[in-house]
């Protein structure tokens, strides 16, 4: 066995440097916060290691808050400071163990490096051959050794006697070895006792602290079955593929059905053809012979109608001879010559007459207008001008009623015309004028806007308007001296304190407001730029103020100047503005003006060198003193900009009106000029109107005289050989277009019979075509179709027209079996990945693929599948099934070890005893599992009727093809299982699970104890392990009764017990151990006292004076080793 002697903690926590003994059974106590915790805490970092594990202030649940850098640093959360130790240093807990069984000490300790940035570095290390004491942590200089100095000095003990690790998992193995192969169950229960948590579940408890979780592998079970299925799937997909196959030689022996049944008939629609083109060849042969007898009719026609029409031409050209030469006719042409030509002269006169009439009245109301039309911008009336135009509107009014008359206009008509014409000439020179004014007015209208939108949009973005020559030496100036020196606009960068001396102070500045300022110790640099650029930018004018010699003005400023009522925070132009007005007085009104040398009054009255003079207003009335001065150009700009917007509509209305009169007076001279000619058409209309009438009288004597009746036999001696010549004509061409018609005819009759012969021909090739390609013997099938055809009673038309719609019914018959024939094989192509040929026209290559699945030996594929169902049973049965029932027999067998243990250590008058029964949940299978006739079954499947069997299939089942979560569960033996804890006490048995749902307190906590100490006795079963036991404020809810009958237990299982225990609870538990410790807290830091040590002294080693190992089990229950005493340990003060 091995015992745990003492612990050694250096800047652990309040502890600086302290070592703990331990006996058999040690109690540790102390006040609340005395530090009880703070040692079993450094146990767990010792024995656990992995912080995911380790739970700091166990007892307290999940309230606790301690962390690993609190504990290195010690955290004191004061006011005064926040840790006990700050920067780089070193922690150690170490403790010392005996092994009774080799006779020797060995360490386990940790030493951990923490450095000022709360980080901290841990190595673990196990030394055999060594007692606590022979360690030396301090080097020569006094200083704690660090990490690496620890190990250079213990690590070269051999790979076997010194062990020094830092990754967490490998120490863990090794103390497992070291603690004598113990199962590495040890961390879980060793943590889960600090962290006493009523048992709410036994499985859970039982999973975690006594039956180890079991991998039963299924990877055979599987293959097995997965061989099964795969010979099992192959011969369904064999069967599936003959039953594809078959399905595509029926469809194929269908399609070719249809096929042939087409091709027989399309041999009788081929034959019936050529019959059909040789029957319509002769009719139309017959239709050229009759057509030809009739144009041979036709030509004689059209020769006798020709020598007729030709005989009444000469006739009559004859008569008209004589008729168009008599001297009556001669003259009644020349008299119709003259009534036409006088008639259209005398309607052109009207239009000419018309259209003036028609001018004029437009000129009259043109005029009317005119003179009605008020002045506009750009136009003013003359004097006497609208009296002119009124006397010009009456003459064209009187000329206009006596032209719509078609009278004569009598006197000086042409002269008053032209001179309207004059005076409207002059006034359409005016217009012109007038409109290309108002023209200019408008575009410097739309500049001046445009020029003022762009101002105000500067405005509103606080930019004043200031002259180009001031902004550009503004920005070149600026770029020169960079950040060295701003550049100022004197206006900018000043305040009005009053508005009403607004007008004085801007007149009063004038341009000297637009000065440009620069810090002193740059002017001379920005006056040579000045001077350098002005020509070539057109900087004339612009203002540049010295400021370095103007510093002497701050401060100059008279009272009651007008430099007081600026404001100007900055020196440099403080100083110019008291250096430009510090001297110019403020005037209450013009008589106070002579009070002062210089003054000024609010309505801009300037007095200077004995003159007085009112400031133009054009020098203030746009303001630019101040953020004010922006409000007030905006308003005045945006009221021009409306004024500017109004003038514009305006002037462009005059320019538009102008426009119109000039385009109207356009041309008067000539036209007026024009109308005057044309007042003579009322003359030239009257001697028209004569020689017209004239004519008609004569004409209407000529047609009343005897001598025009031999004029009119003529005519129709004429008309009667001209009707006779028509007649013949007609008859002519009437026969011309039947002749004409019988040829086209005869060409298109002549046509058909070509493509006719032709169509006999290619009919005869086709059929002929049918025979060579299908041979004499699918001919002779055919002429049995053939003498059908020949028996029916029908015109060869109408038996093709029957043939060929029966044929098409066939071969959409046959298309739809050769598109589901394709459609098979693609399939089966697509499903199997075959490359048959979808198209081909016979079905070999599927034929010799099915006669090859027929000739397989299925047979033996069954027994294949049947064998490996066989293998995956006695897989089944041989592997899992019998393995998962020694599980469960071991199981049982552990409880019985554990229950045996657990009868032998009586706890009080009550007896534990750990119940395990089949589960009810899995009580099918467990039966099934468990069932002694299992190995006399031949199949596990056979008689599927039986329960048990039924049973086996469905877990069979479950595992081969269950999800994982379904295998972890029914591959877990465990799980087959049910727990309980039974006490017995007296004659009265209770289940634990029953106390949880019903007691609390030391009821349930006895047996979370009593389970745990199972726990610890199963991990220690073994005689050469440790036999550590750690409880954190232990039996805090148990009576006396129970803690004794606890620790009496403790001591009958040989365990050794360390345990912080309430300090009201010591008086029931000091006489049941060797080893009482008593923590206690002073100004931050702990100590440990040993106060009493009972009947059973420490645990010592051979090297105190025991020199055998019964001897030391002997001191170990005595307690007498080193005489029966120890000398108490030195209060150790720090070691830094």
């Amino acid at each position: 066995m091995k015992w745990m002697k003492r612990l050694r903690l250096i800047n652990w926590h309040y502890f600086y440097d302290e070592t703990v003994e331990f006996g058999k059974q040690t109690l540790i106590t102390g006040k609340n916060a005395a530090g009880k915790s703070t040692i079993i805490d450094a146990l767990q970092v010792l024995f656990v290691a992995d912080q995911r594990q380790i739970k700091f202030n166990a007892a307290a649940h999940d309230e606790a808050k301690r962390t690993m850098i609190n504990y290195l640093r010690g955290k004191i959360g004061t006011d005064r400071q926040t840790f006990v130790r700050h920067g780089d240093f070193t922690t150690y807990i170490v403790a010392e163990f005996y092994d009774a069984h080799k006779r020797e000490p060995f360490v386990v300790g940790a030493v951990i490096d923490v450095f000022g940035d709360q980080d901290f570095e841990p190595e673990y290390f196990i030394l055999s051959g060594v007692r606590l004491e022979e360690l030396e942590f301090v080097g020569p200089s006094g200083e704690l050794l660090n990490r690496e100095a620890f190990r250079r000095r213990y690590g070269g003990s051999g790979r076997n006697r010194a062990i020094f690790e830092r990754n967490k998992s490998t120490y863990q193995r090794a103390l497992l070895a070291r603690m004598g192969q113990v199962h590495e169950r040890f961390f879980r229960v060793f943590v889960k006792a600090l962290s006493f948590q009523p048992i709410q579940d036994v499985r859970t408890f039982v999973y975690d602290h006594i039956l180890d979780e079991q991998k039963l592998r299924l990877d055979l079970l599987k293959q097995n079955f997965e061989i099964y299925e795969r010979y099992k799937q192959e011969l369904a997909e064999l069967e599936r593929r003959r039953d594809k196959l078959l399905a595509v030689r029926e469809r194929y022996q269908e399609y070719a059905k249809w096929r042939d049944i087409v091709l027989e008939q399309d041999y009788v629609i081929r034959r019936l053809k050529w019959e059909r083109v040789r029957e319509v060849l002769a009719g139309l042969e017959q239709e050229l012979r009759r057509l030809d007898e009739k144009l041979e009719e036709a030509e004689g026609e059209i020769a006798l109608a020709k020598a007729k029409q030709e005989e009444a031409r000469e006739d009559a050209e004859a008569a008209l001879q004589r008729w168009q030469t008599h001297e009556a006719e001669r003259r009644k042409k020349e008299l119709d010559a003259i009534i036409r030509e006088r008639a259209n002269s005398l309607a052109e006169l009207r239009r000419r007459l018309s259209s003036a009439v028609d001018r004029l009245g437009r000129e009259l109301e043109l005029l009317g207008g005119l003179a009605g039309w008020s002045a506009c911008d750009g136009w003013q009336w003359r004097e006497g001008e609208r009296e002119v135009l009124e006397r010009v509107r009456e003459s064209l009014a009187a000329v206009h009623g006596r032209l719509a008359r078609e009278e004569r206009v009598e006197g000086a008509v042409g002269a008053a015309l032209a001179e309207a014409g004059e005076r409207l000439a002059d006034l359409y020179q005016r217009a012109v004028i007038a409109a290309d004014r108002v023209a200019e007015q408008v575009r410097e209208a739309e500049e001046r806007i445009a020029d003022l939108e762009r101002v105000i949009r500067n405005l509103e973005q606080k930019k004043r308007p200031y002259p180009e020559s001031v902004e550009r030496l503004k920005a070149m100036l600026e770029a020169r001296l960079g950040q060295r020196s701003p550049v100022w606009i004197f206006c900018e960068e000043m305040e009005l304190k009053d508005e009403a001396w607004r007008d004085a102070v801007e007149g009063y500045l004038n341009t000297q407001r637009f000065d440009l300022l620069v810090e002193p110790r740059a002017f001379v640099e920005a006056l040579s730029v000045y001077e350098w650029e002005k020509w070539a930018h057109r900087l004339e004018g612009v203002g540049l103020v010295d400021t370095d010699k103007e510093r002497k003005y701050l401060g100059t400023a008279e009272p009651g100047s007008l430099a007081g009522e600026l404001e100007a925070p900055h020196p440099v132009i403080r100083a110019h503005v008291e250096h430009l007005l510090g001297r110019v007085m403020k005037a209450a009104d013009e008589q106070d003006l002579r009070r002062y040398r210089t003054a000024v009054t609010n309505t801009c009255m300037v007095y200077h060198n004995l003159v007085a003079r009112q400031i133009p207003k054009r020098h203030y009335e746009v303001p630019y003193i101040g953020a004010k001065a922006i409000a007030r150009q905006l308003e005045m700009r945006r009221r021009e900009l409306e004024d500017l917007r109004a003038r514009r509509e305006r002037l462009a209305a005059a320019r538009r009106e102008l426009d119109r009169w000039a385009e109207r007076l356009r041309d008067k001279p000539s036209l007026y000029a024009a109308l005057a000619e044309q007042t003579a058409l009322p003359a030239e209309l009257d001697a028209v109107k004569g020689e017209l009438e004239a004519a008609e009288r004569e004409r209407e004597a000529l047609l009343a005289s005897d001598l025009f009746g031999q004029v009119e036999r003529l005519k129709r001696e004429y008309e009667a050989w001209r009707q006779a010549e028509k007649e013949w004509g007609a008859r002519y061409d009437q026969w011309v277009r039947r002749q004409a018609g019988l040829e086209a005819d005869r060409r298109h009759i002549e046509e058909q019979a070509g493509r006719q012969r032709q169509a006999a021909q290619e009919a005869e090739a086709e059929f002929q075509a049918w025979r060579l390609e299908y041979g004499p013997e699918a001919e002779n099938r055919a002429l049995a179709r053939w003498e059908d055809a020949v028996r029916q009673g029908l015109p060869l038309a109408r038996k093709l027209e029957n043939w060929e719609n029966n044929r098409k019914g066939n071969e959409t018959r046959r298309n739809q079996e050769w598109d589901a024939l394709r459609e098979l094989r693609r399939q089966y192509n697509m499903e199997y990945g075959f490359d048959g040929p979808v198209d081909s026209e016979d079905n070999g290559a599927y034929e010799s693929l099915l006669h090859d699945i027929e000739h397989l030996n299925l047979p033996q594929y069954r027994e294949k599948v049947e064998q490996s169902l066989r293998e995956s049973e006695e897989e089944f049965k041989s592997h899992f099934v019998f393995k998962l029932r020694e599980a469960i027999h071991l199981a049982r067998r552990e409880f019985d070890e554990l229950n045996y243990a657990l009868r032998h250590f009586p706890f009080s008058e009550d007896r534990y005893h750990f119940e395990v029964t089949p589960s009810e949940r899995y009580k099918k299978f467990y039966d099934a599992v468990m069932d002694p006739l299992l190995l006399e079954r031949g199949s596990l499947f056979d008689h599927l009727q039986e329960e048990r069997v039924q049973a086996l299939h469905e877990l069979f089942e479950t595992l081969v093809r269950g999800e994982a979560g379904d295998v972890e569960e029914f591959t877990d033996y465990r799980r087959y299982l049910d727990f309980d804890i039974v006490i017995t006490s007296r004659d009265r048995r209770t289940r634990f699970s029953h106390v949880l749902r019903e007691k609390s307190g030391g009821e349930t906590q006895t047996p979370f104890y009593i389970a745990i100490l199972a726990s610890f006795y199963h991990l220690y079963r073994s005689g050469k392990t440790v036999r550590l036991v750690v409880f954190d404020e232990a039996f805090n809810k148990m009576d006396e009764q129970r803690i004794r009958s606890s620790l009496r237990l403790i001591k009958q299982m040989d365990l050794q017990l360390i345990a912080a225990v309430p300090d009201e609870k010591m008086q029931h538990m000091v006489s049941e151990v060797t080893t009482t410790l008593i923590v206690t807290k002073q100004d931050d830091r702990c100590f440990v006292d040993l106060i009493e040590r009972g009947e059973e002294g420490a645990v010592v080693d051979p090297a105190a004076g025991v020199g055998a190992e019964e001897d030391v089990e002997r001191e170990l229950s005595s307690g007498r080793g080193n005489g029966g005493r120890e000398e108490p340990v030195p209060l150790q003060e720090t070691l830094f």
